[in-house]
């Protein structure tokens, strides 16, 4: 009875706990919504004015603008780079993960390398090629940057998940007659297919919410959502209801697609803890 009764306050701490973690982490979010819905002159009032009458002003003056154009750039920009980076970097990470050679810890390392530094290291050349290849402010040019920007990433990712899976199946289906490429299709890719989620839900979102690199590689054409937040700074005057607002109708993709594929994400990124 006392283990049950110990357990059972252990449990209800738990739960208080993750509760105020979940309070603490919407909060900035659920702040930033009601100041959204609220007219300018009650935006610095405190504490918060919860109880204020709720406008859509800020909402329809966004959505009349060019705001929705750049919303669809970034979900252009993110789907198309998610989708080169998962195709090709799974194909990398099997190669590493079940090919031998002598340089394998040295290819490793050099990709790794490319996150080591911080994105401004690599501004300036990055600027410079895309410049002479003509590839600033395009959509091909903000894909291949946001490839090269979130591939090790992708190739670590699933490079670990394929070692985490025995290669039995594998060779049984090698001795069915299948070769390399047909088991990483039909064997190897379905096993991978919870980390391979987890792996895209991940790099959908660091595109999607990539500011640096859209700051200074677009203009107007290929502008991210993102690049376009400090557009609501003034000389004189910052519109906080039109920032807050284009900052929630941005958090709404990613967090509809996480909340819609949860059970992938957790099961994925748990792929090998327990063995």
């Amino acid at each position: 009875m006392q283990g049950k009764k110990r357990t059972k306050i252990t449990d209800t701490a738990t739960f208080i706990g993750l509760v105020c973690v979940t309070v603490i982490c919407l909060l900035p979010w659920l702040l930033m919504l009601r100041i959204s819905l609220i007219s300018p002159a009650r935006f610095f009032e405190m504490p918060v004015a919860w109880t204020a009458p709720i406008t859509l002003e800020h909402f329809i003056k966004v959505l009349s603008g060019r705001f929705p154009r750049f919303l669809l750039n970034s979900l252009i920009l993110s789907l198309s780079a998610t989708f080169i980076v998962m195709t090709v970097g799974t194909l990398a990470a099997f190669a590493l993960a079940r090919f031998r050679f002598k340089a394998k810890e040295n290819v490793l390392f050099f990709i790794l390398s490319t996150r080591m530094g911080p994105p401004v290291v690599f501004a300036v050349p990055l600027y410079i090629l895309m410049v002479n290849f003509s590839l600033v402010d395009t959509y091909l040019g903000m894909i291949l940057l946001y490839t090269f920007y979130n591939l090790a990433f992708a190739i670590w990712m699933m490079y670990g998940f394929f070692q985490d899976m025995p290669v039995e199946a594998e060779e049984a289906a090698m001795l069915d007659g299948l070769d390399e490429f047909g088991v990483f299709l039909r064997v190897s890719l379905p096993i991978a297919a919870a980390g391979l989620i987890a792996t895209a839900i991940l790099v959908f979102s660091f595109t999607w919410n990539e500011f640096f690199y859209a700051l200074i590689m677009s203009r107007n054409v290929a502008r991210t959502f993102p690049a376009q937040i400090p557009s609501f700074f003034g000389a004189f005057a910052i519109d906080w209801g039109g920032m807050f607002a284009s900052s929630i109708m941005g958090t709404i993709m990613p967090l509809a697609f996480g909340i819609s594929v949860r059970k992938h994400l957790a099961r994925g990124l748990s792929m090998g803890a327990v063995k």
